[in-house]
């Protein structure tokens, strides 16, 4: 996520249009917090340490996630021609239509959320829900459940936008790191696996989604 922090600062100080998309993978199970969340509200921090999960601040905002058996993409542009740069929402929109235009080419259909209140579950007072415990605006689902969550970062001339794919989910074990029930999760969200119906090659379906993204942008 360096690597996207200094994509972005390349975007935002240069006089050219610039726009990166990357899709990579996590060596380690992760858990990657908004901005500005702290630990202590995010996840279960004595159970990640025993466990060796690191935890790291991303440079975008939203709520906890647990990077583990996923696919990651990230989008860095100043281009105006490319996306209504000013425009939250508007990104958004772009962006859902790039990966919505991918996941058709491996025969998923995803609709793009229009947004919810948060959902209740039993987590202890004073806790914040984890990023896919409820869809946001433009976030795509499958079926009712979130396939694909994603957070922003904006400065004056540029935005970087995340989002988390899940390949596959251990829900009890996210439960546990995210100090949530895995019913609340299997619940609210789904994996490429589970929606595939078998496994899928990974690099089918970041070609599928690299090739929805130049269908969208073109």
């Amino acid at each position: 996520m360096k690597v996207d922090s200094e994509n972005l600062r390349i975007a935002e100080e240069s006089s050219r249009p610039v726009t990166v998309i990357r899709f990579y993978q996590w060596s380690a199970a992760t858990v990657s917090l908004g901005k500005h969340q702290s630990p202590e509200r995010a996840c279960d921090t004595d159970f990640c340490r025993r466990k060796g999960i690191p935890i790291v601040h991303r440079p975008t905002g939203g709520r906890a996630v647990l990077h583990d058996n996923e696919l990651t993409y990230s989008v860095v542009s100043n281009d105006q021609t490319l996306f209504p740069v000013n425009d939250l929402m508007g990104t958004y929109r772009v962006i859902s239509k790039g990966l919505m235009a991918g996941f058709s080419r491996c025969g998923i259909t995803v609709i793009a959320s229009a947004g919810t209140r948060e959902n209740g579950d039993s987590r202890e007072k004073g806790l914040q829900s984890p990023c896919f415990s409820s869809p946001t605006r433009h976030e795509l689902m499958f079926s009712g459940r979130k396939l694909a969550g994603s957070a922003q970062r904006r400065l004056k001339r540029s935005f970087l936008q995340h989002g988390s794919i899940p390949i596959r989910v251990d829900y009890q074990f996210m439960a546990r790191v995210l100090a949530t029930s895995p019913e609340l999760l299997r619940s609210q969200m789904t994996s490429i696996e589970e929606v595939y119906g078998e496994d899928i090659e990974l690099e089918i379906l970041i070609q599928a989604l690299k090739s929805g993204f130049e269908e969208t942008l073109a």
